[in-house]
Order: C-alpha cells, then structure tokens, then sequence
C-alpha cells in the first residue's frame, strides 16, 4: 500500500477535514483500497480493548491489551507523561503509544476548532516546511475536538554546507504517526505511535482508535 492510501485508510473513521502539505486529496482518495480484514479486525479490537487509566495525569484511553507502562522522560528527555508498551523485545520496543502531557504551547498551536480552511492550509503549511514531515492534516479526533495528525519523514533533506540548498538525505531508523490535541478538559497533548521496525497500517489502525478514545478525567 503506498503511503497516501495508506493515510486515507487509517483515518477511514475519522473526518479529514483539510489536507496538508505532501497528500492530494483527490489522488489519494483514487487510489485509497478497501480496508482488508486485518485492519477491520485491528479496528475491532480497539473498539472491544483494554481500558487503561492513568492515575498520575488523569486520563483514560482505550488499548489493544493492558499495557506495560514507563515514563515518558525514559526516551523524551524533560517531557511529562508515560509511554504505553504492547510488545518489546529486551530493552527494545517494538509497538508502543506515547502520551505526552504540556506537548506545546498555546500561542504555538491555534485554536483547531475555529480554524477556516485557508488558515488551516497556511497552518499545515508551515508545520511541513519546519517539521520532518511527510504529511500532516487536521482530523475530527471525537465528534467536538480536531487534532493535528503527521506521518514523520522516511527520508529528511537538510542543508550540510550553510548554501542554503538541502544537499544531504538523512534516513530516518523509523516511521511514527505523530498527533497534537487538546482534551476534553483543555489538556494539551501528544499522542505518538511507535512500530518498529516498520511501520504497519494495522498498527495504523489500532492507534486509530485509542486516539479518538482519550479522554481527559
């Protein structure tokens, strides 16, 4: 599955309600297959999942199974929050949802909600000139609340030389569906989806439906 059908059919449950940078909709749309039963399976079981509750930042969410939980400073140096891990091998993490509490300030991210479609393209804009991106929208994360959803870069181009020009390709280990919102309560949130090592449209999926489950207590 390319990468743009892939997008369209994880947020399949979810109202797309701008395009960002890096995704046509049209062409995605086109070229968007049926969900296969492994991902109508994954969504199943998200929908039918382990509640977690977290008592240090007070929220709930919906999960595959019950999870294995550490701090999210264990890999976000100076950051508040936990990491859910579904599978590791050793000190390794395979499948895992970062949570991440206070991820960004006010003034940094607009009030999604009230966004028109012009800001929000110049918004989304901005988020895939300054951000290892490969391509970011704005979703209906519950039926009152947006979200920014991004897929990171596979591939980054910089500037190694000061020229100006990005002239060096970084490959990136792996691949991470990255989300910011706020809560229910006024929360502002990070929630990441870690699947290493490759990043798959079942996993897309599940991560899907916890996504649009938390809620702030």
């Amino acid at each position: 599955m390319n990468k743009k059908a892939k997008i369209i059919t994880a947020l399949g449950l979810m109202g797309v309600l701008f395009m960002g940078t890096g995704m046509q909709q049209a062409d995605a749309k086109k070229k968007a297959p049926a969900q296969t039963e492994q991902q109508k399976a994954a969504a199943d079981q998200a929908e039918n999942s382990y509640v977690y509750t977290s008592k240090e930042f007070g929220y709930t969410i919906n999960c595959p199974k019950k999870p294995n939980v550490i701090p999210a400073s264990a890999l976000y140096e100076g950051k508040t929050g936990e990491i859910l891990v579904f599978d590791n091998e050793g000190y390794t993490i395979k499948n895992a949802w970062v949570i991440i509490k206070d991820a960004f300030d006010d003034k940094n991210v607009p009030d999604l909600n009230a966004l028109k479609e012009e800001e929000a393209k110049a918004y989304l804009s901005n988020l895939m000139a300054t951000n290892p991106y490969e391509s970011v929208v704005i979703v209906n994360r519950t039926g009152k609340e947006r979200a920014v959803y991004a897929f990171t870069a596979k591939e980054i181009k910089f500037d190694s030389n000061g020229d100006g020009q990005p002239d060096t390709v970084a490959k990136a280990d792996n691949q991470e569906v990255v989300t910011f919102f706020r809560g229910n309560k006024g929360g502002r949130y990070s929630m990441i989806l870690m699947d290493n090592p490759e990043l798959r449209s079942e996993a897309v999926a599940v991560f899907q439906q916890g996504f649009a489950s938390f809620t702030e207590k």
